[in-house]
C-alpha cells in the first residue's frame, strides 16, 4: 500500500502526544507534590488518585460514544483538540496551585482539580487523539511511523519533565509558587502542542465518510457496541497488555523521585536516570521502522520487554548499587519504549479487524474502553505507590525512612514490574492479527467496490 502521510504530517500528530505526556508526566510528580511539597499523607493520596481516576475511567466510555457521534466541519474526533487546548492549560495550572488551607481543604481541593482535569479535560482531549490514528490512515506502515513519532514525541515530554521539573524548580526555590509556575510553563507549552496536532491531521475514514461510501451500514446501540468489541479477541489482548503496561507507567511516572531520595540518597539522581533514558529512545526510534518491517510490530514488543527484563535483573543484584542501578535503568528503558510505540497501531488494527468480522466499525468506543483499562491501570499504580508507602510507615517529608519503607520503595520499583514485564509479554505472543491484517484490508476494498457496484 501507499503511504498516506507525509513525515511533516507524522511530526505535527505526534505533537499531541507530546502535549498529553507532559500532562501525564505532571500528573506522575502529584503524589510527590502533595506528600513532600503540601503535606498530606501518602495514605490518603493514594486514595485520592484511585477515586478520581476511576471516576475518570468511567467517563472515557460516553466519551467514545460522543467522538462516534460527534458531527463538525473539522471531523468527528480532531475538533476536540481545538476545544480543549486552552482548558489544558487552566487545569494543569489549578492542580499545582493547592492552596495553604486546612488538611481537610487540601484533600477537597485535591479531589476537585484532579476530576476536573481528568474528566472534562484528559479525556475530551486523549480519546479524540488516539481515535485520530484510526480515522486519518489505514496502511499499517503510517500506523507503525505514527506509532514510533507518538511513542518517540511522548517519551521526550517524559524525559523533558522527569529531567528537567525538579532541578529547575529546586533551583526557583522548591517551594509552592515555584511549582505553581514551573507548572504553568509546561501547560503552556503542552496546550500549543494540541493545537500543531489539530493543524497538522485531516480524517480519511471518519463514520460519515464511510457511511456514504457503503463500508458502515447503520449506527450501532451502545449495548450492542459493547458486544462486538467484547468479542474481538485481538482487541481483548490489547486491551489486557495495556492496562498491564499503564499499572507500570502510574508506578514509574513517581516511583524513581522515591528511589533516588531514600535508596540512593540523592533525589536530583532522578533526573540523571531520566536523562539515561534519551538514549534508548533515539535508538529505538531510529530503530522501530525497520524492525518493524523485518520482524512485524508484536515481536519488535517482545524483543523489547526481553531486554527490559534483563535490565530490571541487572539492578536487582543490588539495588542500592548506583552505577549498577543507572546501567540497568539505560537497559531497561528499551522494554517499554517498543510497547509504546506499538500498542496504538496494534490497537487500530483491531478496528478494522472487527470491521471485517463485523461488517461495523467502531472507533470512539474502542479507543474510549482501552482508555478506561489504562486509567484504572494507571490509577491502580498510582495508588500502588501511596499504599505501599503506608504500609512501610513512610514518614512524609523525612529525610531517612524506615527499612520497611526502603523496601516498599524497592519492590514496587524493581519487582511489580519484572512480573509486568513477563505478563505482557506472555499476552502479546497470542496476538497474531498481522499475519492476517493484509487480506483483511482486501476484503474491505472488495466489499466497498461490491457496495458501490
Amino acid at each position: 500500500m501507499e503511504r498516506e502521510l507525509s513525515n511533516k504530517a507524522l511530526a505535527g500528530d505526534a505533537m499531541g502526544q507530546f502535549a498529553l505526556n507532559i500532562g501525564t508526566g505532571l500528573l506522575g510528580m502529584i503524589t510527590y507534590y502533595y506528600t513532600d511539597i503540601v503535606g498530606v499523607s501518602a495514605g490518603i493520596v493514594g486514595t485520592i488518585m484511585l477515586m478520581t481516576k476511576a471516576i475518570d475511567a468511567f467517563a472515557d466510555v460516553g466519551m467514545g460514544v460522543l467522538v462516534d457521534r460527534t458531527r463538525s466541519k473539522h471531523g468527528q474526533a480532531r475538533p476536540w483538540l481545538l476545544w480543549m487546548m486552552v482548558p489544558l492549560f487552566a487545569s494543569i495550572l489549578l492542580l499545582f496551585s493547592v492552596p495553604d488551607i486546612g488538611r481537610d481543604a487540601k484533600i477537597a481541593y485535591a479531589v476537585a482539580t484532579n476530576i476536573l482535569f481528568f474528566v472534562f479535560v484528559y479525556t475530551p482531549l486523549s480519546i479524540p487523539y488516539v481515535s485520530l490514528m484510526a480515522l486519518t490512515t489505514r496502511n499499517p506502515a503510517d500506523r507503525g511511523l505514527m506509532g514510533a513519532f507518538r511513542a518517540g514525541a511522548g517519551y521526550l515530554a517524559g524525559m523533558v519533565v522527569a529531567i528537567g521539573f525538579v532541578p529547575i524548580v529546586n533551583a526557583m526555590g522548591g517551594g509552592r509558587l515555584e511549582w505553581t509556575m514551573l507548572a504553568a510553563i509546561f501547560g503552556a507549552i503542552a496546550a500549543a502542542g494540541v493545537y500543531v496536532a489539530f493543524r497538522s491531521t485531516k480524517e480519511k475514514y471518519n463514520t460519515q465518510q464511510l457511511k456514504d461510501s457503503g463500508d458502515v451500514k447503520k449506527t450501532l446501540t451502545l449495548f450492542s457496541s459493547f458486544k462486538l468489541l467484547f468479542t474481538n479477541r485481538y482487541w481483548l489482548i490489547i486491551f489486557s497488555a495495556g492496562l498491564l503496561s499503564q499499572i507500570l507507567f502510574g508506578l514509574s511516572a513517581t516511583s524513581g523521585m522515591y528511589y533516588a531520595k531514600y535508596v540512593w540518597g540523592d533525589v536530583n539522581l532522578v533526573s540523571l536516570m531520566g536523562g539515561i533514558g534519551l538514549i534508548p529512545v533515539a535508538i529505538v526510534f531510529l530503530a522501530s521502522g525497520p524492525l518493524m518491517k523485518r520482524i512485524g510490530k508484536r515481536n519488535t514488543a517482545v524483543l523489547g520487554l526481553a531486554i527490559g527484563t534483563l535490565g530490571i535483573l541487572l539492578r536487582m543484584m543490588d539495588p542500592e548499587s548506583i552505577s549498577l542501578g543507572l546501567v540497568g535503568s539505560l537497559v531497561q528503558a528499551f522494554g517499554m519504549i517498543p510497547l509504546m510505540i506499538v500498542l496504538q497501531p496494534l490497537n487500530a488494527d483491531t478496528i478494522e479487524y472487527g470491521e471485517w468480522k463485523h461488517g461495523q466499525r467502531i472507533v470512539g468506543l474502542t479507543n474510549s474502553v482501552n482508555s478506561f483499562g489504562g486509567k484504572i491501570g494507571a490509577a491502580l499504580g498510582t495508588a500502588i505507590i501511596g499504599w505501599m508507602l503506608a504500609w512501610g510507615h513512610y514518614v512524609e517529608g523525612a529525610s531517612e525512612q524506615s527499612a520497611a519503607a526502603k523496601q516498599m520503595i524497592i519492590t514496587f520499583n524493581l519487582h511489580i514490574p519484572l512480573a509486568i514485564y513477563i505478563v505482557v509479554a506472555i499476552l502479546l505472543c497470542f496476538f497474531s492479527l498481522e499475519k492476517q491484517y493484509t487480506r483483511i484490508l482486501d476484503d474491505l476494498e472488495q466489499r466497498k467496490g461490491t457496495f458501490g457496484m
